[in-house]
């Protein structure tokens, strides 16, 4: 079954579940997969500027790959600042992309949410199998050249 429910991110699933009174044994049983999803603006590749990262960028980046335990390879890097043109609107942006992160749910953390796991313990045995938060994708959207580190701020909470 496929199904859209409204939380913070795809571990926090398991809380909204919780709450409405879905057993956790229920909810680890058919728990599959979650996903989480932030849209943010495209930046319009017909008119936008590039530029270097600053120093405070690169801090803001080294901070989350701290974090997060994320690394972030600015070397060579460069981001865009929106400028506006008639094909954009004058926004500087056209179009979405999605921000992702997908939590797989393996045995081990089935065993964690049907014995009632705390979510800090969930969260961390997702860390160990390889999740990562949709905030590292969104920061990689950056360094691709996607989407700017200001439209990310703005649509995400970190």
């Amino acid at each position: 079954m496929l199904s859209t429910i409204h939380t913070v991110d795809c571990i926090e699933v398991i809380t909204r579940f919780r709450k409405l009174g879905i057993s956790s044994y229920d909810v680890g049983s058919v728990l599959a997969t979650s996903i989480a999803q932030r849209l943010v603006r495209r930046i319009c590749k017909d008119c936008c500027k590039e530029r270097e990262f600053t120093d405070k960028e690169k801090a803001e980046f080294e901070r989350i790959g701290k974090r997060y335990d994320a690394t972030f390879n600015l070397d060579g890097a460069h981001t865009y600042e929106p400028v506006g043109c008639e094909k954009c609107n004058n926004t500087g942006f056209k179009g979405r992309i999605a921000a992702n992160e997908i939590l797989s749910v393996d045995d081990d953390i089935k065993d964690l949410i049907i014995s009632e796991g705390s979510i800090t313990e969930i969260r961390k045995a997702a860390f160990a199998t390889g999740y990562r938060p949709l905030i590292v994708d969104a920061f990689n959207k950056v360094i691709e050249g996607h989407t700017t580190l200001g439209e990310v701020k703005r649509k995400l909470a970190y």
